[in-house]
């Protein structure tokens, strides 16, 4: 019994390549296993338990006309609401000494926001927190927010903001840098009505410090005008206190965010916000009726004020919070793009211990034999190679573990740190899915070495005691065309014969190699379907340099810097009319069921519309002429999601309005909500015989990237001096570069993902191919050294076993390309979402990279091979094959 277990611990000493070869793609195996699959659950478990710890608010109780401590106290009496932060904010110009800013200001009503106590906790980076009149802290986390330090000091613009005259001084002074669960996403762009529609920071304090309550405890007081205000309110005033209230719904910890859980328990909560909004709006209605009754509705109507425009929103953060919705996009692409992947590691590793195996047992026919005649049970003699491949799968499973719940979540948490200011990875560890794993991967192997020692432990031990005749040359096709073979040298002959002589070898290597390469592929493919949402979306469907949204009459402005900027309408500008609607979908009931908010443009020069937006099918370029239809032009991004095809109908609802429409044509799209109509079908179906007035203005311009802000400066906000009914005003200027430029770091943080793929891969390649060709010089040992005798020189005998290979390995590569492009189509239909739809092609380049790499892994491993190829002398040619 000593000796059977000596002989076992020898066959770890000899075999030690063959134990590696298994550990290693175990290990690699099921790292990668655990490693996708538990990347996407760290990183979404990190980010929920980073709400919960800060006390982030569940929706956001937005009023145009403020909150009053009545209507907070009605909020607090639901019953699912847990906690309520009122607050005010109002968004401004700010001037920081050298150009206006957008700032939103935040006024908390806490004594010592250090204390905490308060919704959406801010965590102090650096400086101190503000505790006197006119000291705010500046949020951290945007790039935009980021450029605002400690000692920076603001001058508010308080006619560019909504509240004109409720602040409580004219000069704001940063004396401290803090991060909010509001703001992490460093390519977020808040977007805000002053300005050029983009936050450039958001500045939070003491309520009492930044604002005058007295002020802005009177409804309409901002209005600034007393007399008519005395007049429509009376003795018994509305007191308004608030513009906001952060909401926390009941037990909300045990709800994870980024989860569909998460989203239908905050939808409960914010209907129940919803249905008290009639009831808190009545005092407000009373109010304005009473003023009408009084003879003053025009008036109110000039100053903007009417029941139409008296409303609360209510907005959840898994829908409206930018750094929400893009961090949970994102996260979802690790899983969806990387989780094909492991399968096909999994399956290889399978191959590599059958092959591993196969061949041990075969080395060992002669030692089968004897112990079978010595009376050695079939269990004890399947022993040995049950406790080899189990050792090394179990070793290699305990690594493997390690790597997958460590090493890739931390490698994606690093990448995805290059577009948001994550805090600390938290490591999730499943014992009962490292369990179940370590069970598959050992129970696997089992049964592989179980299978093949069964084989042979059938057969008498007198059959198996005599060497194995070595595998007999065949004829192969090529011999049977003459003009083909015959010029072929003998070594030619010889490679040929061999590659077929050995079947189970030449399978798996081009199986193997097939694979990897195919993975190689699809990892660069990924990378190239990412890059090419910026320049198909930018390059080929987006002409228009900026989007500027205004109202008033562009015929009758006399604001030069707009008219210049504008240029020759129907050559550098377009004026269309926009809206943002709700599509519904699933009427028909062949449509995945869901809605949208798109944007809507109306046209009615098609012609000259196609040169600011172009309007094509994806496949063929076919131009789609939105006048030839009875209903819209959808976006293809938007399409593919809710499977929507032409013909279909979808719902249209804006304003009470619900209409049903047909889907003329789906047009090529990557990012973005968008469809389109003709001017006819809006005013026949929706408009009730006319158009609104255009809203919108599309402009080519040669603004260059570093005059954009400048640009947005000075159109944002401008109107016409007089006052005139056909004022112009600028609410936005938006430049298609600013939004091609979001891509860049999720372009960044995939290619960092992408590469780990493509590493893997190649990893994979060069372990299978290393086992191989392990196997492969053991069975030709004879076979070597026989030709070493014959007086081949090392570097011909190298030739003669590296040509089979090279074919193989070149073969299976091209073989893999194809399969790369297959998988490649399959893993971007799982991937497409509403914000972005991946490009379909793959550039030449990548398969070229794909191809090259994998032979430089091959190239690799078979020089690091040479080395126990040299190793084989002379007088091998006299020993057995076995």
């Amino acid at each position: 019994m000593k000796k059977f277990n000596k002989y076992i611990v020898n066959e770890f000493k000899s075999g030690f390549g063959r134990f590696i070869a298994i550990m290693a793609i175990v290990a690699l195996g099921v790292g990668f296993l655990i490693g996708v699959l538990q990347a996407t659950p760290d990183m979404k478990s990190t980010m929920s338990n980073y709400y919960i710890r800060n006390n982030a608010y569940d929706a956001d109780v937005k009023a145009t006309f403020g909150l009053t401590q009545d209507n907070i106290d009605a909020i607090e009496a639901l019953g699912s609401v847990a906690e309520v932060t009122p607050l005010i904010s109002t968004d401004l110009l700010a001037s920081d000494g050298d150009a206006d800013v957008a700032v939103r200001l935040i006024g908390l009503d806490e004594e010592d926001l250090s204390a905490g106590g308060y919704l959406n906790a801010l965590t102090l980076l650096e400086g101190e927190w503000p505790d006197e009149a006119g000291e705010v802290l500046a949020l951290h986390g945007s790039t935009r927010f980021d450029d605002v330090a400690v000692g920076d000091t603001f001058e508010l613009d308080a006619a560019s903001g909504t509240y004109q005259d409720v602040y409580a001084s004219g000069t704001v002074t940063v004396v401290g840098v803090a991060s909010s669960p509001d703001h992490y996403y460093g390519d977020g762009r808040e977007v805000t009505s002053v300005g050029s529609g983009v936050l450039d920071t958001v500045l939070v304090g003491r309520m009492q410090d930044l604002y005058d309550l007295q002020k802005s405890g009177t409804i309409f007081s901002y209005l600034n005008n007393e007399t008519i205000m005395s007049l429509v309110l009376g003795a018994d005033p509305i007191e308004v206190l608030y513009t906001d209230a952060w909401v926390q719904f009941e037990d909300t910890e045990s709800h994870e965010r980024f989860t569909n859980d998460y989203k239908d328990f905050i939808a409960d909560g914010t209907a129940d916000l919803e249905g008290i909004v009639d009831a808190q709006l009545q005092p407000f209605f009373d109010l304005i009726a009473s003023a009408e009754e009084k003879g003053l509705g025009s008036v109110l109507s000039s100053m903007g004020i009417s029941a139409d425009n008296v409303d609360w929103l209510v907005l959840d953060r898994a829908s409206t919070n930018v750094s929400y919705v893009s961090y949970d996009m994102n996260v979802e692409k690790v899983q969806d793009i990387a989780g094909v992947f492991p399968i096909f590691f999994i399956v290889v590793a399978a191959l590599v211990a059958l092959t591993s195996m196969t061949r041990m047992v075969e080395e060992d026919r002669m030692q089968i034999g004897t112990f079978k005649a010595l009376g050695y049970g079939r269990g004890r003699i399947m022993s040995k190679y049950l406790i080899f491949c189990c050792l090394a799968s179990l070793i290699g499973c305990v690594a493997g573990v390690l790597i997958g719940f460590s090493l890739l979540p931390t490698i994606f948490w690093r990448a995805y740190g290059t577009m948001y200011t994550l805090p600390a990875l938290e490591y999730g560890f499943s014992p009962w899915f490292a369990l179940a794993v370590l069970l598959i991967a050992i129970v696997g192997t089992a049964i592989v070495t179980w299978a093949t020692c069964r084989t042979s432990l059938k057969e008498r031990p007198a059959a198996l005691m005599q060497p194995k005749a070595p595998k007999a040359g065949k004829r192969v096709l090529i011999e049977r065309i003459g003009f083909l073979w015959k010029p072929l040298k003998f070594k030619w002959k010889a490679t040929l014969r061999n590659i077929f002589r050995y079947k189970k070898n030449m399978l798996l290597t081009i199986i193997s190699v097939m694979g990897c390469t195919a993975l190689i592929l699809t990892g660069f493919g990924l990378n190239d379907s990412i890059m090419a949402v910026s320049d198909l979306q930018f390059g080929n469907i987006i002409l228009y340099d900026a989007s500027v949204d205004y109202t008033g009459d562009l015929s009758a402005t006399e604001n030069e810097a707009l008219l210049d900027f504008i240029g020759e309408e129907g050559e550098d500008s377009i004026s269309v009319y926009s809206e943002n609607v709700q599509l519904r979908f699933g009427e028909d009931g062949k449509q995945i069921d869901g809605s949208e908010n798109v944007d809507f443009y109306v046209v009615d020069d098609a012609q000259t519309f196609a040169s600011f937006i172009s309007l094509h099918e994806r496949k063929n370029s076919a131009i789609i002429d939105v006048n030839s239809g009875s209903g819209i032009v959808l976006a293809e991004s938007i399409a593919v999601v809710y499977d929507v095809s032409v013909g279909d109908t979808v719902t249209y609802r804006s304003g009470g309005k619900s209409v049903d429409l047909r889907v003329d044509a789906i047009c090529e799209n990557y990012t973005g909500t968008y469809a389109y109509i003709s001017a006819e079908n809006y005013a026949e179906l929706i408009g009730g015989g006319s158009v609104p007035a255009a809203n919108t203005l599309l402009v080519k311009t040669d603004v260059s990237a570093g005059d954009e802000e400048a640009v947005r400066s000075i159109l944002a906000g401008n109107t016409k001096e007089d006052g005139t009914a056909d004022a112009v005003a600028v609410s936005a200027v938006e430049f298609t570069q600013t939004s091609a430029d979001t891509f860049a770091g999720l372009e960044s943080t995939m290619g960092m993902i992408i590469a780990v793929l493509v590493v893997s891969a190649g990893a994979l390649a060069a372990i299978v191919l290393y086992n191989l060709t392990n196997i492969n010089i053991d069975e030709r040992r004879r076979e070597i050294a026989t030709l070493r005798v014959l007086g081949y020189r090392r570097a011909e005998v190298a030739g003669y076993i590296y040509r089979e290979s090279a074919i193989l390995t070149i073969f299976g590569s091209l073989l893999g390309l194809g399969l790369g492009f297959l998988l490649h189509r399959f893993i971007i239909g799982q991937v497409d979402s509403i914000s972005m739809m991946l490009g379909r092609a793959i550039f030449g380049w990548s398969y070229l990279w794909a191809f090259l790499i994998t032979i430089a892994f091959a190239a690799i491993v078979y020089a690091f091979m040479l080395i126990k190829l040299n190793k084989i002398d002379m007088a091998e040619s006299l020993k057995s094959n076995e």
